[in-house]
Formats: C-alpha cells, sequence, structure tokens
C-alpha cells in the first residue's frame, strides 16, 4: 500500500467520523390527544359545541404532529444505519490495504498484480462514496418533505383586514404577528404566551400599559356593545379569558395550553373593554 492510497482511504474514512446515536421524537403527543379528546367531552356549559370543535381540532393536529414524528425517526434510524454501514466498509478497505501491503512482491507479475488490486481498492471505494452521498442526500430530501402542521383559519385573509392606523389597529398587528407561538400558562411573550400575556404583550408593542390578568383586563377601559365592536377591542368569551377582536367577527388569542396562538369566530355571548379610545 503506497502512501498516497492510504491518504486517500483515510480521508475517506474521515467522511464517515463520529458515532451519531438512535434520534427519538417520541413526546407522548398521543397522550396530550387522549387528554384533549376527553376535554372536548367534559365542557357542557356556553359554547359547548365551539369549545369542543377548537379541542378536537388541536387533538387532531397533535396526531398528525405524532406521525410526522414517527416519520422523522424512521428517516433518521436510515441515515445512521448507513452512515455505520459506509464507515464499517471504509474500515475493511483499509484493513485490506494494509494486509496487501504487508506481503512484499517478490517478482514483476506479483508487483503488477498488487498495483491492480490497489486500483480495484480505490475505484470500489470511489464507487461507494458515491452512492453513499447519493443515498445522504435521499434522506436530506426525504426529512425536508416532512411538515407539522399547525392550525390555520382559511376563511380569513389577513391581507384584506382593514385595520386602522390607531394605537388599537398597531396593538391587533403585533398579536397576528404572533400566529403559531406556543400556549404557555403565565407567559408573557414575546414567543410564548397565555391569553392575557398575549394581549398585554400586543398593547405594549403599541405603547399602552394593559394590566397583567385577565381578571384585571376585564376592568380595563369603557364597555362596548357586541354591535359596536371593532379591532383592538378586548373580548371575554369568560372571566377567565381574554381574546383581541382583529375585525370580520373575529380574534386573535392564545387559548389554552397544547394550542398555540390563532384566529377564532367572535363568540356571540361575550364581554367587550375598549382599552384606548
Amino acid at each position: 500500500m503506497s502512501n498516497g492510497e492510504l491518504e486517500l482511504l483515510m480521508r475517506a474514512r474521515e467522511l464517515f467520523a463520529g458515532s451519531p446515536q438512535p434520534a427519538s421524537l417520541a413526546s407522548d403527543l398521543h397522550r396530550y390527544a387522549h387528554t384533549l379528546a376527553r376535554n372536548a367531552a367534559s365542557d357542557t356549559g356556553t359554547g359547548h359545541d365551539q369549545y369542543r370543535q377548537a379541542v378536537l381540532t388541536q387533538r387532531n393536529l397533535l396526531l398528525a404532529n405524532a406521525r410526522t414524528d414517527g416519520a422523522a425517526t424512521t428517516d433518521l434510524a436510515a441515515a445512521i444505519a448507513d452512515h455505520a454501514r459506509a464507515r464499517a466498509r471504509t474500515d475493511h478497505t483499509i484493513a485490506e490495504a494494509r494486509a496487501d501491503a504487508a506481503a512484499t512482491p517478490d517478482s514483476p507479475l506479483a508487483y503488477r498484480e498488487a498495483l491492480l488490486r490497489r486500483a480495484a481498492r480505490l475505484r470500489a471505494q470511489h464507487v461507494h462514496l458515491v452512492a453513499t452521498r447519493h443515498r445522504a442526500r435521499a434522506h436530506h430530501a426525504a426529512l425536508r418533505r416532512l411538515r407539522y402542521r399547525r392550525a390555520r383559519r382559511r376563511a380569513l385573509s389577513l391581507g384584506r383586514l382593514k385595520l386602522p392606523n390607531t394605537r388599537a389597529g398597531l396593538a391587533v398587528r403585533a398579536a397576528l404577528s404572533r400566529l403559531g407561538r406556543p400556549y404557555v400558562w403565565g407567559a408573557t411573550g414575546p414567543d410564548r404566551f397565555d391569553c392575557s400575556g398575549l394581549t398585554q404583550w400586543a398593547y405594549r408593542q403599541a405603547g399602552i400599559p394593559l394590566s397583567r390578568t385577565t381578571y384585571t383586563q376585564i376592568n380595563e377601559g369603557m364597555p362596548v356593545p357586541r354591535s359596536q365592536i371593532r379591532p383592538g377591542d378586548l373580548v371575554f368569551p369568560s372571566t377567565g379569558h381574554v381574546q383581541l377582536a382583529i375585525g370580520g367577527n373575529r380574534v386573535v388569542e392564545a387559548p389554552h395550553a397544547g394550542a398555540t396562538v390563532q384566529i377564532s369566530t367572535l363568540g356571540a355571548h361575550v364581554a367587550i373593554r375598549r382599552p384606548v379610545p
């Protein structure tokens, strides 16, 4: 084995350095989905149908994401297995080359055969590298094709919203910029929120301070009848939850644990407060 052959084979081996560990994206989403299904059947009060539909929508999203987790885990496991096979094959080729070099050719014919074996090893290693690169690209493409779903409201085009150039309008724009961020109890932004944390953060971006909790925000500003609601008004479907009106009989909200900031339909029985004139 020449120094040139060894250098090429060792460089090839460096492509498969490290020992990647099996990856698992299992997050017990099925358990959360079961909890959501149970919760959907537990509330029989006002607005039950709307609440049930929202909960079941989130449950379906969780199950879809669990399936995506499974597909991603499978793709990653296949990539790791390919990596291990490629490294083992390269190690075997290096061992063959070293064993071949241990025997000194004792004739011109033996020397010629050694050269042919070396050339064959290098060609085989090149083919192996090309095939491994092709499989790696296929794994990468498979992972990129995976998509995690999130709730989308197709009935409303955000581009068609006519928001006023007021501080209330600025608050609405700020809240809408957080769509898809997770609900976390007690969180006040900028990337996770509970319901009152979202409204407080949105109005803060417009230069208006709001109090922290739903129970105090319900006393902010002035009461407004449902028939006069406008973007930026605080909407209270219950004493423990607050939303932000955005127009078109819609609200933006951070609804509950397991959900994300989303657009919902304005409820029929709500209290409304206007923080700014």
